[in-house]
């Protein structure tokens, strides 16, 4: 079970930025720590509220806006300009953070991140190395096998320093993939956004109200808080042993969510339905809407009613259009038989019929072409 991150902690003598990590300031070329800085004042919510009462009314991320108006914000260096990194640091841009350095391989994507980012120095990882040291926040947004590697490359060439936070968007990685980062100083944030993102246009308000799966060291956790709730998101913080776990979990309810939409999608114009998409659209959402509020007891369909008929029909029908299709309907009617059964919503009387015809081939029906 998650739980929130704790308060962001506050300095003696009023508001202010964690000590471990400033903002703001000239950031010594060598390694060491980086000279102390004056904390920015930070305006909490509630005293906002105060100040102004329509701040009640606005959205997550014009209230992100106003605060960042009035204090300063740290700087961002980004390590792929991909869509999730691109969309992260134009939303963080958008609330005062500068970005003031994107390593990208490409001419095409430096081209599109000087579009994006235009005070930011933009070029290979070695070009631009001395501006990534200089920004206060390293987002690592590189595919999962390449994040250790990379962080590594980036300690080697001495863009890493203490007093600096490091940063990744993936979801199946917590703090390990970032160690090479910890004998330079900086501070780990594993920050990943539970949500698909749009790779045709920007859009800098995209984060408002979603969820952030987030782990990160003890001297980054009020950063974190800070950059997910500053661009509009939500906190859920995650253990580090359970980051796998957690993604594998994100992926069956997402990504696989889409592939089996997909699948339905072109079974229905093997049917001959001009439009699939039409057809189920209203379903797809009413079904995720139920199951998110009420879990197995909102379940419906041929499973739920023990029709083995239907099941077996469906089996058949399946594997004259895609064999492979038809062994996903099995392995899915099996689970979801398992699960009505266990939560005491399908008699094992029933339960065993459907797992029987679940384990045998299905005979050819009247559906199905003769020799």
């Amino acid at each position: 079970m998650t739980r929130p991150l704790p308060p962001a902690p506050r300095p003696a003598g009023g508001h202010g930025r964690p000590r471990d990590l400033p903002s703001g300031g000239a950031v010594p070329p060598g390694p060491g720590p980086s000279p102390a800085r004056a904390s920015a004042p930070v305006t909490t919510l509630a005293a906002e509220r105060a100040a102004d009462p329509s701040a009640a009314v606005r959205t997550p991320g014009e209230q992100a806006a106003s605060r960042a108006a009035g204090a300063a914000r740290e700087s961002v260096g980004l390590v792929g300009a991909g869509r999730a990194g691109s969309a992260v640091a134009l939303a963080l841009a958008s609330v005062g953070h500068p970005v003031v350095a994107v390593v990208t391989r490409s001419e095409v994507a430096r081209a599109r991140a000087a579009g994006r980012f235009p005070a930011a120095r933009i070029g290979s990882l070695e070009r631009v190395a001395d501006g990534l040291r200089a920004a206060d926040l390293l987002l690592v947004a590189v595919p999962d096998d390449a994040i250790a590697p990379t962080v590594q490359r980036l300690a080697a060439l001495g863009a890493l320093r203490a007093g600096q936070a490091l940063a990744h968007l993936s979801g199946r990685h917590g703090l390990r993939a970032l160690t090479a980062g910890v004998e330079p100083g900086a501070a780990r944030i594993a920050m990943h956004p539970i949500m698909t993102l749009p790779g045709d246009r920007d859009d800098p308000g995209v984060f408002a109200g979603v969820p952030f799966g987030v782990t990160a060291d003890p001297g980054a956790a009020a950063l974190a808080r800070r950059l997910v709730t500053g661009i509009g998101g939500t906190l859920v913080e995650v253990a580090d042993d359970r980051r796998e776990l957690y993604h594998a979990a994100v992926v069956l309810g997402g990504n696989f969510l889409a592939s089996l939409t997909l699948a339905a999608r072109e079974a229905l114009a093997a049917a001959g339905l001009p439009e699939p998409a039409v057809a189920l659209g209203p379903l797809l959402r009413a079904s995720l809407d139920n199951a998110l509020a009420g879990g197995w007891p909102a379940a419906t369909g041929p499973i739920r009613r023990a029709d083995v008929g239907t099941v077996l029909a469906h089996r058949r029908a399946l594997a004259e259009v895609d064999p492979a299709l038809a062994e996903v309907y099995r392995a899915l009617a099996s689970f979801t038989t398992d699960e009505l059964a266990r939560a005491n919503l399908l008699g094992e009387a029933a339960a065993g019929r459907l797992r029987t015809a679940l384990e045998n081939r299905p005979s050819p029906g009247p559906s199905s072409p003769g020799p």
